[in-house]
This record gives C-alpha cells, sequence and structure tokens, in this order.
C-alpha cells in the first residue's frame, strides 16, 4: 500500500493566515507571521520577510538589548548636590544652589523630592540663599525622535525622554462645558498645575450628544499649552493627559515647592542647566558636592513596568541609556543592530527611528523580530525577560503588543515552546474581527505539539 504522507502540524496555521487575507478588510493589508522552536530557522513563516510596522512590539526588542547590554540588575541614579561646601550659618541658612543631576531615571517620582525635602529639613536647613537648578544633561537636549508625527508630541504618550525625568512628565487636564453651545470650554482642574505654562483653549462647548475629546499641543521646551476638543454639555467632564514640556524645570519648580512646604525658603528662581546655557552660558553652578542619591528600580522592574504599559517615555530612556556606556558613539539604532546582527540577525530592511515603536516609519521583518525573542528565551536572562511579558490566554501565552491606526503586532513566547511574531499591517477591518482572527492564529500556535516532545 502506498505511504500516506503525514500532514504538517503546520497546516492549520497556513490555512488560517491564507483564509484571513482574502477575507475582507484584509485583502490589502500585509500579514506576516513567523514561528520558532528549537532550531535557528523558523518552523513556519507566513510573508515573514517583508518589513513592516511594528507598532509597540519594537520595544520588546529595546527592552531585551537593554537587559543584554545593561544587565537585569542595571539600575540609574538621580542625585541631589550643592555648588558649594555643606555648611549652614547660625540661622540654618545654605549660602549656595540646591543641583538635582538627573541620571535618566524614567520611573523617578515626586515622593523622592518629597523625602529629600524633609532630609535638608532634618539637616536644619532653614533657607537657601541661592537657587533650585536641574541638569538634565545626562540625556541629548533633543527629548522626541524626528520621525513622531506632531499630534503625538504633547499628548501623554509621547512625552520624550529627559535627563531629568518626573512623575513620567505628564500632567492631567480636565475641562468642564460653557452654558452655550459654540463657547470654549473651561479648564477644571490641571495636576499639577503647571503655572509656569501659559494656555491657549480653542476647546468648544457642543451639543449633550456629541462624543467629547481633547487633545494637547505644545512640544518639547514650549511656553504654552494649546488645548483643542469638543466638551458636550452636561454635568461630565472631558479629560486628557499631555507631555509637560520641560521636565526638568518642572523638577526644579516642584522640589523648590516641597522645600516650602517644609518651611524652607528658596531666595532665588528656580531653573535649569539648559536655561543657563542658552543665556550665553552664564552661572552654571559646579554641582560638586552630593548631598543626597536615589538608585531607581532594577532594569528588570522597569522592563516589566513598560512592557505592562507600553509607556514610549520609559522605552526611550533606555534606549537612549544604551548609548551612554557606548566608546564608539553610536546612536541607539546602531547599537541594537549591532549587537544583535552579531547574534545572528540579519536584519534586512529594519528602519529604526526610535526605540518605542511610536514613530510610523518604523520598519522590522516579522522573522527578525521573533528572531530577537528566541534568542532573548535561550539567553541567560530568557526566564527574567519573560516574565516581564504579560500573560494571555490563561497564561499560555506572553507577548508584548503593538497598536496604533491600522496596524497591530504581536510578538512573544507560548507555553507549548514557541516564538512567534504576528504582525498585521494596513487593514480595514473591525477591531472586533482582526481580534477575532488573532485569536484563531494564537489558539493554533497553542495547538502545536510541544517543542519538548
Amino acid at each position: 500500500m502506498p505511504t500516506i504522507a503525514k500532514p504538517s502540524p503546520y497546516s492549520e496555521l497556513e490555512q488560517v493566515m491564507a483564509a484571513m487575507q482574502v477575507e475582507d478588510g484584509f485583502t490589502a493589508a500585509s500579514l506576516g507571521l513567523v514561528v520558532f522552536a528549537d532550531e535557528e530557522e523558523p518552523v513556519f513563516s507566513y510573508r515573514g520577510n517583508e518589513a513592516m510596522t511594528p507598532a509597540s512590539t519594537l520595544k520588546a526588542v529595546t527592552s531585551a538589548t537593554a537587559m543584554a547590554m545593561l544587565g537585569p540588575e542595571h539600575r540609574f541614579t538621580t542625585t541631589l548636590t550643592a555648588s558649594a561646601p555643606w555648611k549652614l550659618d547660625a540661622e540654618g541658612a545654605y549660602d549656595g544652589d540646591l543641583v538635582i543631576l538627573g541620571g535618566g531615571d524614567p520611573i523617578f517620582t515626586s515622593v523622592t523630592l518629597a523625602k529629600w525635602a524633609g532630609e535638608l529639613k532634618a539637616k536644619g536647613l532653614k533657607t537657601v540663599k541661592g537657587r533650585v537648578v536641574t541638569d538634565a544633561a545626562y540625556f541629548p537636549e533633543q527629548m522626541i525622535p524626528n520621525a513622531w508625527d506632531w499630534g503625538d508630541v504633547s499628548n501623554y504618550y509621547g512625552a520624550g525622554p529627559c535627563g531629568f525625568n518626573l512623575d513620567f512628565n505628564r500632567f492631567d487636564v480636565s475641562f468642564s462645558p460653557a452654558e452655550t453651545v459654540g463657547l470654549p470650554g473651561t479648564i477644571a482642574e490641571m495636576t499639577p498645575p503647571l503655572p509656569w505654562l501659559s494656555r491657549a483653549n480653542f476647546t468648544l462647548t457642543a451639543e449633550t450628544e456629541s462624543d467629547g475629546w481633547l487633545s494637547v499641543y505644545g512640544g518639547p521646551y514650549a511656553a504654552a499649552l494649546t488645548f483643542r476638543g469638543r466638551v458636550p454639555l452636561g454635568d461630565e467632564l472631558v479629560s486628557a493627559q499631555g507631555a509637560i514640556p520641560d521636565p526638568a524645570y518642572h523638577g526644579a519648580e516642584s522640589f523648590k515647592s516641597l522645600l516650602e512646604l517644609e518651611g524652607i525658603d528658596v531666595v532665588g528662581e528656580s531653573t535649569t542647566r539648559r536655561r543657563l546655557a542658552t543665556g550665553n552660558g552664564a552661572d552654571l553652578p559646579e554641582a560638586t558636592h552630593v548631598l543626597l542619591a536615589h538608585p531607581s528600580a532594577s532594569l528588570q522592574e522597569i522592563v516589566r513596568y513598560l512592557h505592562r504599559t507600553s509607556d514610549n517615555m520609559v522605552t526611550e530612556c533606555l534606549f537612549q541609556e544604551l548609548t551612554k556606556a557606548d566608546s564608539l558613539n553610536r546612536s541607539g539604532s546602531e547599537i541594537i543592530k549591532r549587537y544583535w546582527e552579531k547574534q545572528g540577525v540579519p536584519f534586512y530592511g529594519l528602519r529604526m527611528e526610535d526605540g518605542s515603536g511610536l514613530a510610523r516609519a518604523d520598519d522590522i521583518r516579522p522573522v527578525d523580530l521573533a528572531k530577537v525573542l528566541w534568542l532573548v528565551g535561550r539567553s541567560t536572562f530568557g526566564d527574567v525577560f519573560k516574565g516581564t511579558l504579560n500573560a494571555y490566554h490563561n497564561g499560555r501565552l506572553r507577548w508584548k503588543g503593538g497598536a496604533m491606526s491600522r496596524v497591530r503586532a504581536y510578538t512573544g513566547y507560548s507555553d507549548n515552546g514557541y516564538t512567534f511574531a504576528l504582525m498585521i499591517n494596513h487593514y480595514e477591518a473591525s477591531a472586533d474581527r482582526l481580534a477575532n482572527w488573532r485569536r484563531r492564529i494564537m489558539e493554533s500556535v497553542m495547538a502545536l505539539p510541544s517543542v519538548s516532545e
């Protein structure tokens, strides 16, 4: 009798991908799926060699590189220094500046500033005759990558990486409607208040049944914020989060306020190294006397946070941190590319305009995205990295997802031993239909025979 060929375990994946490609809403889409098992070449590839927009799955490449090159226990340090030796007179006055040296910590918060203020009070400080100065020169002065869209950069997800970051460089704002349709809404609350910024309000009050929306415009180091949106009549507020234009100056102002809450008077005006430098470089304090220091959480915990929240600013801080220890003065994208090429990832078609995937100009092939994660999974920190990814399908899958208009992507691991990258670009179908196809694809991956068998 003739031998009956055993069906390929990947035939279902092939059928699902082919069926998705011809369904309404996906006929013009770019679909890519690559699956690795226990060998250096994929066991399944559907259009895996075509470069596509990765959205936030690119964060997994950046975070994996940071963990590989810097180590899971790497920490950022923020330091409070003084411009002169620490000496208080009989009235508790210090004759000098307090200088905050940013160290790029992406998760530094006001809690530490408040603690520092309390510790200075305990040292007997009552008056600072100088200023609070924040030095953010640890990272480049240009916070925003050139390829980020104008509509993104002043909203919360477009907050850029600063050498000194505070409370994720964001503010909350809420608008209430006017009493008459067509009149501007009114800022009901802004936290933090950011009194040093002027505001241009172009929101409009709309009919009760209208959908409310709010967007923020400004840009790095802007002196003003512009608000646009629709605020429906009624009791409901329309809220949004925006990006603080100058995190370093906000940090100086915040620390000054916290010192004053402790009863410590600060005589001088808050400022930053950048503001002083752009004023002809005069009066730059020498921050040589260390008072207090704050180490960040470990890189492992920071990566866990950024994978959970898909925080662009946090990722971009890791992207910039990679350049700090690079003796060749290369960009973050070049460092990442060269590192993984040495591990065996060819990276044809790769374009990294940032480390977070917010730039629509970013491109990567599904096969290269999956290969990076496959290599990570086999590394000494593989289990640590996998543990930072969000769990789905009752814990059977862990992945980093990415989403922007008409782009969805997913890369991660299945509990039966596979590493995958699924990328969907230029689709027109509804979110529900796309989610149904993703579920079918993931179920097919989970139905594959265990790699250990």
